[in-house]
């Protein structure tokens, strides 16, 4: 979890997974919009060594909205 909040507070706009398979926060929920290719994202191995997937548009404050939306519509 450190290392999620560590990443996260460099890589703000960009979901991080971990080779593990572990995946924290709201990071967890954008998963299945990775398939848009729209979504910049990186992926941590435990050596901390970082690929980066970046693209011209990145979507990550329209999901995260959308996100946010749709959990207050669905309580």
């Amino acid at each position: 979890m450190n290392r999620y909040l560590f990443f996260k507070g460099l890589y703000k706009e960009y979901v991080i997974l971990f080779k593990n398979n572990k995946i924290y926060g709201i990071d967890k929920y954008l998963k299945k919009y990775l398939k848009n290719k729209d979504l910049n994202y990186l992926i941590i191995d435990n050596d901390n060594n970082i690929e980066i997937y970046k693209y011209k548009v990145n979507n990550y404050k329209y999901y995260l909205i959308r996100l946010f939306l749709i959990k207050i519509i669905s309580k």
